[in-house]
């Protein structure tokens, strides 16, 4: 009997502990970190409908005007949606004004203003594509009339094109590769009208 009641208070606790770490399914915020459903400093894997909010991991639909994710975020982020920030990786779609990733980016963004300050893979679509050119490389394509990357492996198509390094296709009035030591274009200038290519 003493057993069964020992088994019973450690289910119990179990039970309760698994609770408090559940991921939420829902978060409502006016603005974070006060007042929102959810804390902060928690996961959601499910709908976001906020002005602004924020969370720490996130798998699912945002909605509304601004959202942070100081983790990683996979899912869609992006309806009616202005500001989108993640402080890990980005897995899936930003749809917003600002779209701005620290870490890694797989999949697509499109907006405005789209940033990242790690490697995207994918595609960027937007007015400026700006991929920090220390640490952020891009695998894929970037349309928008501004398209920034360090080591550049697939097509840049807009007005102005920056790259480090490049092994793809550059489209546009102003394309750059700094860097040419590596391929068999070394003597070339690094700006061309039009069209660049690397190998």
């Amino acid at each position: 009997m003493k057993s069964l009641k020992i088994l019973s208070a450690l289910s119990v606790a179990s039970t309760l502990a698994v609770c408090a770490h559940a991921q939420a399914f829902f978060q409502a915020s006016l603005w974070a970190p006060e007042p929102q459903l959810v804390p902060a400093t928690e996961d959601v894997s499910g709908i976001r409908l906020q002005i602004y909010g924020e969370n720490r991991n996130v798998r699912g639909v945002d909605i509304g005007f601004a959202h942070s994710t100081t983790g990683d975020f996979v899912g869609f982020g992006g309806l009616f949606t202005l500001y989108n920030h993640v402080g890990g990786t980005t897995t899936g779609v930003q749809w917003g004004a600002v779209n701005y990733t620290e870490g890694e980016v797989t999949g697509w963004q499109s907006g405005w203003f789209n940033i990242s300050s790690a490697k995207v893979t994918g595609l960027q679509t937007g007015l400026v594509n700006w991929n920090d050119t220390y640490s952020a490389d891009l695998s894929g394509v970037q349309l928008g009339f501004v398209n920034i990357a360090k080591h550049v492996h697939g097509v840049q198509l807009g007005f102005i094109n920056f790259a480090d390094t490049l092994k793809g296709v550059q489209i546009g009035l102003w394309n750059q590769v700094d860097s040419r030591d590596w391929d068999q274009f070394d003597p070339l200038p690094k700006v061309f009208p039009f069209i660049n290519i690397g190998f």
